[in-house]
């Protein structure tokens, strides 16, 4: 990109980051669910009266979620054929839902609105580390109990996750908060973000001093938190932005290397600093993390722990399901009898692409496979070009990696707030095509108008 685009995106722009940070602070709570209930309904109106002049959308983009939202409906017609619990509700999250995420990338239509977006996520990774270092130190008495805080966070939530908990631990700490179901994408986001660096003379999307800011706060909310994906793809992060780079032009390659080898050992010095630190409010050491982190990757007959036990039985119940109907499966929405996890979501399993696969079966698995795979081949292709659209493409791809990582042994995409993780990269993707066919014909305003953003 020559430019960013400085014109004003509209009033519209701020209820969509407000409902951008709803989604990744305060996923699935009832307490907020209305607002962006209501948030959606704005922005959609204002993108359906916007289109009316000019659909933002490529065709490209249009066929691969109208075909995935197609081989949904399908899948969940046969669930409710089959009588599965749970295929309305899945109808609605897989079919329904993308077609409005669609809708709204007609109107994420300039590079400020991007920007607007990149911010957005390094200050909700901010807020979600304060709130919960603060609620941390609140539960040790150390600073005054947060107002109201147990009528926000109610116990009505369907999934356990969604809590606003605390367990204190020989050598570790686990918190629960629900923003921390975005830490999967937003961490190595941010780790991805700080490396990126622009060509000599470019523009950076957002300062490197507030990027590093939410890192290093984040890191201490990853540290915290005793989740062990989280954790795991906090530390494949640099290699995940190393495999994306690798597509870089030559230069701007070398420049990723170089940054990359220099926050990676910040990155190292600043978790093995902040231990000592927050050992001095509690007893958090080493030991006592690195045992928490290694017993999710016990399967020995030892380990007796209720995650342990219940994703064996888990395993062992959609495996036996799947073989059964191994091509179409038994439906969206089905759940296994052998195994329910939730008396209230009987057909969501914490491993959830067993759970995809035996419910959609290999052809389903296989096109939503595919549909993730443009994806990235697609967002490959832009960050080739180098320029600042390659800083945008790979943070969002290494973000979206880790969320699809942690989401096999967690169903972080199984809701209407939670697959916008897809539909970020997307979005950029549908800009990008457009800008490239109206290069196509030089002679047009529009083109030299796109031209200079990319």
């Amino acid at each position: 990109m020559k430019a960013l685009d400085n014109a004003s995106a509209g009033w519209w722009t701020w209820p969509a980051y407000f409902l951008f940070f709803l989604m990744l602070a305060f996923p699935m709570m009832h307490t907020v669910f209305y607002v962006k209930v209501f948030l959606f309904a704005l922005l959609l109106t204002f993108v359906v009266t916007q289109a009316l002049t000019r659909l933002h959308l490529h065709p490209k983009v249009v066929m691969c979620t109208l075909a995935l939202a197609a081989v949904s409906l399908f899948f969940g017609l046969r669930g409710l054929l089959l009588g599965a619990p749970g295929a309305r509700t899945c109808i609605q999250v897989y079919a329904m839902w993308p077609l409005v995420y669609l809708v709204l990338l007609s109107g994420i239509n300039t590079v400020r609105i991007f920007r607007g977006l990149q911010q957005t996520l390094v200050f909700s990774a901010a807020f979600i580390a304060l709130f919960l270092g603060f609620y941390f130190l609140s539960q040790l008495n150390i600073v005054p109990q947060i107002p109201y805080i147990e009528s926000i966070f109610s116990t009505e939530e369907l999934d356990s996750s969604l809590f606003l908990s605390s367990g204190f631990f020989d050598g570790h700490v686990e918190l629960s908060f629900p923003g921390l179901s975005s830490y999967p994408f937003l961490v190595p986001f941010l780790i991805a973000a700080v490396v990126c660096r622009p060509s000599q003379g470019g523009t950076r999307w957002t300062s490197r001093v507030w990027l590093s800011i939410a890192l290093s706060l984040s890191l201490m909310s990853v540290l915290l938190s005793g989740r062990r994906a989280l954790q795991l793809v906090t530390m494949l992060a640099p290699f995940l932005t190393l495999a994306l780079g690798i597509f870089l032009p030559k230069k701007e390659r070398r420049l990723l290397t170089r940054s990359l080898g220099r926050v990676a050992i910040a990155l190292v010095l600043l978790v093995v600093l902040s231990v000592p630190l927050l050992s001095s409010v509690y007893a958090i050491t080493f030991e006592g993390l690195a045992d928490r982190f290694s017993a999710g990757f016990d399967f020995s007959a030892s380990n007796q722990s209720d995650n342990s036990t219940g994703r064996v039985e888990q395993y062992l119940a959609l495996k036996s399901g799947w073989m059964e109907a191994p091509l179409v499966g038994r439906g969206l929405g089905a759940s296994a009898h052998a195994s329910i996890r939730s008396t209230s979501m009987p057909w969501s399993y914490e491993l959830s692409y067993l759970a995809l696969l035996f419910q959609t079966g290999l052809l389903g698995f296989a096109a939503y496979t595919a549909g993730i795979a443009w994806i990235y081949w697609s967002g490959i292709k832009i960050i080739k070009c180098g320029g600042v659209g390659s800083q945008f493409m790979i943070p969002v791809l290494v973000g979206m990696s880790g969320l699809l990582i942690a989401n096999g042994t967690n169903p972080y995409l199984a809701r209407f707030d939670g697959i916008w993780v897809i539909f970020l990269p997307l979005a950029f993707i549908n800009y990008w095509l457009l800008i490239h066919d109206h290069a196509q014909n030089p002679s047009s305003g529009r083109a030299r108008q796109l031209t200079e953003q990319l």
